[in-house]
C-alpha cells in the first residue's frame, strides 16, 4: 500500500489521480499542450501502479525500476498513429512460414497473431508462481509430439507418463546432437529430419509438450524438465528403437481434450514433433481450466487483488482512430465489465473465434496532445471510459532560472497568456522545452536559449497560427520593440516599382515577413517579450 510520504512525492496532477479511492484508475489519460512532460510522467504513473514505494527514489532510480518492469514485460509501450490498426492492437492475420507441414516445400501459413493489447492481457492472466513451481519458462513454446501412433496399444505412452519421459524413434541416426547428425539423417524425409531436430536441438527445458491422442484431441500435457538424452538401449515396456528421450513433468494425462479451437480450427498432423505456433501456454492453461482439467500442483486462480498488475502505455492516443483500433474492446475495458466484475463481459474475437475478457489487473495509461485534438472533439466512448488528468504548463518549475537577466519562468507564462487569448489554452507552450536549463546550470546560456527558440518555440508557433506572422509577432511582443534588431519576426518594405516597373499595377500590400536571425543572439530580444507586461504592472 502506498505511504503518505511516497504519495506526496508525486506531482500534484498525479496525486489527483484516484485520490478518493487511494488507488490508480484502471484507465487514465494525461492530457495537455506539447512539452508539458506527459510522456515523462508516464514513468511515475506506471510505478504508482506497479511499485508505489519506488516513488521515494530519485528520478534515475525510478527510471531503472521502470526499465526492469519493461524487461519483465509487465510494462508495454505503444504509440498510436494514423496507420495503427485493430490488427496491431487486438489481433490480425499474418503470413508466416508453415512450421507444421508434413513435407518441406517452403509453404506459407496464415495465422492469427495477438496484437499488443491482447498479448498483454494474455500475459496478465499467467500464474507466475505456478509456472515457477512446475518449470514453465517465459515465452514457453508449445510443441506437439506423437509418442507412438494414435492407433497403437499405447504401451510406450503409458511408460513415458509413469516415468516422466517423452520418447521418439529413428534409432539409426544415433545421437541427434552429434556433429555428423545431418549426414546420418540425410536418407530421411523432411518429416523425420525436422522432427528429430526439433526434439533434440530446438526444444528446451521449460517448453510445453502436448501428446497426440487423435487428429483433433490431445491425451496429455507436460513441461520439459531437462535436456535431450540418447541411449542405445530402451527399458522394458518401451517400443524398440525409441532411443531419443526428454525428461518431462507430465501435468495431466488420460485427457480427451479437443485442441482444434485453440489451434484456430486446424487439426494436428502426422508429423512427430513440431511447434504449435498458434497456441501459447497461457491460452492452453486457461482452456484446460475452462474444460475442468486439473493440472498437477495447480491451485485456485488468484483474485484480481492478488494478481500482479500489468501496464500498457499508449502515447499520443488521440492520433489514432480510437474507435477502429479498440473495436469491441472499448466496452470491455470498463472497470465494471472486466473479468471477475459483477457485470463481466466477454466477446468472441473475429479472427481467432476465441472468447476474450480483459483482466482486472491490466491498466491503461494514455497521453494526449491537446494541440492535435481537444477533449471536445474526442470520441465520446473514449472520454466516458477514461479518467482524464490535465497536465498544464508549469512555469513555476522554472523559478530561479535566468539567462542574461531573462526570467525564463516569467517568459513562458507571458507567452502562454498571449497564446491563450489569441488561440486557446490547448495550444500553450510546455515547460519541458526549458527544463534542461533548470537541471543543468551549464545550459543557462544565451546560445542554448537561442537554440530552443529557433528550433522548438518558433516552429511550434508557426504550426499553431498557420503561418499568420502577425499573431506570431504579437505573441513575441515584436510589434512593440522599438529597436528592430530585437524583433524575432519582422516585415520588410517592398519597392513595387523596382520589382515590377511602371507598366504593372500591383495592389500595395504589407512587406514580406522574415525571421530575424540577429535577434536570437540579443538578450534584449527576450527581455522585450516581457517589457509591456512589466510596464503595465509598474
Amino acid at each position: 500500500m502506498q505511504t503518505n510520504a511516497n504519495f506526496e512525492r508525486l506531482p500534484k496532477h498525479l496525486q489527483d489521480i484516484g485520490a478518493q479511492a487511494g488507488t490508480p484508475p484502471l484507465n487514465q489519460i494525461l492530457y495537455g499542450p506539447p512539452g508539458t512532460g506527459k510522456t515523462y510522467e508516464t514513468i511515475d504513473a506506471a510505478l504508482r501502479i506497479l511499485a508505489p514505494e519506488a516513488l521515494a527514489l530519485s528520478r534515475t532510480e525510478r527510471r531503472k525500476r521502470f526499465e526492469q518492469f519493461v524487461e519483465q514485460k509487465r510494462i508495454r509501450f505503444v504509440t498510436f498513429h494514423q496507420s495503427f490498426s485493430y490488427e496491431d492492437f487486438v489481433e490480425g492475420i499474418r503470413a508466416v512460414p508453415a512450421a507444421d507441414q508434413e513435407e518441406g516445400g517452403g509453404g506459407i501459413d496464415y495465422r492469427v497473431e495477438n496484437g499488443v493489447f491482447v498479448q498483454l492481457c494474455v500475459d496478465a492472466q499467467r500464474d507466475k508462481d505456478y509456472e515457477a513451481e512446475v518449470g514453465v519458462r517465459d515465452d514457453a513454446q508449445v510443441w506437439k509430439i506423437s509418442i507412438e501412433e494414435a492407433s497403437s496399444a499405447g504401451d510406450t505412452r503409458r511408460y513415458c507418463f509413469e516415468h516422466g519421459e517423452a520418447r521418439i524413434g529413428w534409432p539409426e541416426v544415433g545421437d541427434i546432437r552429434a556433429e555428423d547428425f545431418e549426414r546420418r539423417s540425410a536418407h530421411l524425409g523432411f518429416n523425420g529430419r525436422s522432427s528429430l531436430t526439433n526434439f533434440g536441438r530446438d526444444i528446451v527445458p521449460g517448453d510445453v509438450l502436448v501428446c497426440l491422442g487423435s487428429r483433433t484431441h490431445i491425451c496429455a500435457v507436460g513441461v520439459v524438465a531437462g535436456e535431450y538424452q540418447y541411449s542405445e538401449t530402451v527399458p522394458p515396456g518401451v517400443r524398440a528403437g525409441y532411443v531419443h528421450k526428454l525428461p518431462v513433468r507430465w501435468l495431466a494425462t488420460g485427457l480427451n481434450f479437443d485442441i482444434t479451437p485453440l489451434n484456430q480450427g486446424v487439426g494436428l498432423t502426422l508429423k512427430t514433433v513440431y511447434p504449435l505456433s498458434r497456441i501459447s501456454w497461457p491460452m492452453l492453461q486457461e482452456a484446460l481450466r475452462n474444460a475442468g482439467v486439473a493440472l498437477v500442483g495447480e491451485k485456485a486462480g488468484k483474485t484480481a487483488a492478488q494478481a500482479e498488475p500489468y501496464v500498457l502505455i499508449i502515447d499520443e492516443i488521440n492520433r489514432g482512430n480510437v474507435a477502429r483500433i479498440f473495436g469491441e474492446l472499448i466496452t470491455l475495458i470498463e472497470p465494471s465489465k472486466r473479468a471477475g466484475a459483477e457485470e463481466e463481459l466477454s466477446v468472441i474475437l473475429p479472427y481467432s473465434k476465441r472468447s476474450f475478457r480483459v483482466p482486472s489487473n491490466v491498466y491503461l495509461i494514455g497521453t494526449m496532445n491537446t494541440a492535435d485534438r481537444s477533449l471536445a472533439g474526442l470520441d465520446i466512448a473514449l472520454r466516458r471510459r477514461f479518467h482524464f488528468t490535465e497536465m498544464p504548463p508549469r512555469p513555476e518549475l522554472l523559478d530561479g532560472v535566468t539567462v542574461e537577466g531573462v526570467d525564463i519562468g516569467k517568459l513562458l507564462a507571458v507567452m502562454n497568456a498571449r497564446i491563450e487569448v489569441l488561440l486557446d489554452r490547448d495550444h500553450r507552450l510546455g515547460h519541458a522545452y526549458f527544463m534542461e536549463m533548470k537541471e543543468d546550470v551549464s545550459k543557462r546560456t544565451l546560445g542554448h536559449l537561442a537554440g530552443i527558440f529557433r528550433q522548438k518555440i518558433l516552429p511550434l508557433l508557426q504550426e499553431y497560427f498557420f503561418e499568420d506572422w502577425q499573431r506570431i509577432q504579437w505573441v513575441l511582443n515584436d510589434h512593440r520593440k522599438l529597436d528592430r534588431r530585437d524583433r524575432f519576426v519582422d516585415k520588410r518594405g517592398l519597392n513595387l516599382r523596382a520589382l515590377f516597373g511602371d507598366d504593372v499595377s500591383v495592389p500595395r500590400r504589407d512587406g514580406g515577413w522574415f525571421v530575424n536571425d540577429e535577434a536570437f543572439a540579443r538578450p534584449r530580444a527576450y527581455l522585450g517579450i516581457l517589457d509591456a507586461v512589466e510596464a503595465e504592472s509598474a
